[in-house]
C-alpha cells in the first residue's frame, strides 16, 4: 500500500463528492425541486448520521486501496460522483412525479 496514493485518491473522492452534494442541493433548488433526500440526511439523529459517514467513508478508502493507479483512481473516483449525482437526480424527479401523480 503506498500512502501517498491512497492520500491522493481519498482527498480527489472527498473534494467531487463534496462537490455532487452542493451541486445536488443548488440544481434541485434551480430547477424548482425540494432536495428530499437532503432534508431526510438532515433529519436523521447523530447516529443515522455517523452511520452514513462511515458507510461513505469505508466505500472511498475501499476505492482509493483497489485503484491499480493513481490516474485510473482519480477518472473512477470522478466517473462514480458523477454517477452519485445523475442517481440523485432522477431520484429527485421521480419523487417529483410521484408528487404531482398524488
Amino acid at each position: 500500500m503506498n500512502p501517498a496514493k491512497f492520500a491522493l485518491l481519498l482527498g480527489v473522492g472527498l473534494l467531487a463528492f463534496l462537490f455532487v452534494v452542493s451541486l445536488y442541493v443548488v440544481w434541485t433548488r434551480i430547477v424548482g425541486l425540494d432536495p428530499t433526500l437532503a432534508q431526510w440526511c438532515a433529519d436523521l439523529s447523530r447516529p443515522g448520521r455517523v452511520v452514513i459517514a462511515l458507510v461513505s467513508g469505508v466505500v472511498l478508502g475501499t476505492a482509493s486501496l483497489a485503484a491499480p493507479s493513481v490516474q485510473v483512481g482519480v477518472a473512477g473516483m470522478v466517473l462514480l460522483a458523477a454517477s452519485v449525482f445523475a442517481a440523485l437526480m432522477l431520484f429527485e424527479l421521480a419523487q417529483q412525479r410521484e408528487r404531482a401523480v398524488s
